[in-house]
């Protein structure tokens, strides 16, 4: 999974101990409200309201009308469900929020409508897929010491959507990702500090996408939603190759970056699959701060 890939590049022993060794983090439901679970919510109120409404309508075209209805009917309920899931609570009415619980809906609920008002003012737009409907994966072949190999790659899309007879691949995020990056040699560069997740991993949704379909031959356009700029005016959520303070170049067809993607993505993986390798620490100090292993290496 891209994940995988980004925790590899970001720490060999961080992957090991995780995918490996198989020593996962603690899991437990906090009543704190942290990043993520509010990344988590938000994403699955979202996932809630455009899936009620295929359900409701029995279509996937929406059109910009059809916002109107969502914006002001169907918010409040998808993110009631979402926190309701999230944390295995009854579906009853009189089941009430606590009082933080019932802060952090007000709060996505202001998200959610501001990523339907820009969702509206692109309408319209047919979605393809949903986070929790459909899991994409193929195949990419490698050498390695004992011969040739081919390694499954897999990942979960939050939403695919296709508008103007664009494919966008679309990923939330509740933190501040950017959507620049200078090369795709950047993407794949270990040592640098804010090396571009999001956008490996939106490239990799590239690569996965036309991997289950190859008969596609519409654009492939990867797209970030930060939840944290959807109230900015000029909000543009798609990823541009950019250097320093020069302009960018959109990019507008994951396949125009394909043939390199893949090869850095075949050296990665060729790497890890190599004994010869180890699964040694990172030597970029600032990634081992919020770290759950730094116990264990002793950083």
């Amino acid at each position: 999974s891209p994940s995988a890939l980004n925790v590899y590049l970001d720490c060999r022993l961080k992957f090991y101990l995780q995918y490996i060794a198989g020593i996962k983090e603690k899991e437990e439901v906090s009543e704190e409200i942290d990043a993520g679970v509010f990344g988590n919510l938000a994403h699955y109120s979202l996932e809630n309201l455009y899936s009620g409404f295929i359900q409701r309508k029995k279509r996937t075209q929406i059109e910009e009308g059809d916002f109107v209805e969502l914006r002001k009917n169907w918010i409040f309920p998808a993110v009631e469900k979402a926190i309701r899931d999230f944390y295995h609570l009854e579906d009853e009415a009189e089941t009430k929020l606590n009082g933080q619980l019932a802060i952090a809906r007000d709060v996505i609920q202001g998200y959610v409508d501001q990523v339907l008002a820009y969702d509206a003012s692109t309408a319209p737009f047919r979605l393809i897929s949903l986070e929790k409907e459909k899991k994409y994966q193929t195949t990419l072949q490698i050498k390695t010491l004992n011969g040739a190999r081919r390694v499954a790659l897999r990942g979960i899309i939050d939403r695919v959507d296709e508008l103007n007879g664009v494919i966008r691949l679309i990923d939330y995020k509740s933190g501040g990702d950017q959507k620049t990056f200078p090369d795709l040699d950047a993407l794949f560069d270990r040592s640098l500090e804010k090396r571009n997740k999001a956008a490996m991993q939106t490239l990799f949704y590239g690569l996965i996408y036309q991997g289950t379909h190859p008969e596609n031959t519409a654009p492939l356009k990867p797209a970030i939603f930060n939840l944290k700029e959807v109230f900015n005016d000029n909000f543009d959520p798609y990823l541009y190759q950019k250097e320093g303070r020069k302009t960018g170049i959109e990019v507008l067809d994951y396949k125009d970056y394909d043939p390199d993607f893949q090869t850095k993505l075949k050296e990665l993986l060729e790497e890890l699959y190599n004994p010869e390798i180890p699964f040694d620490q990172t030597e970029v100090l600032k990634k081992c701060e919020y770290c759950p292993y730094k116990e264990i290496c002793g950083r």
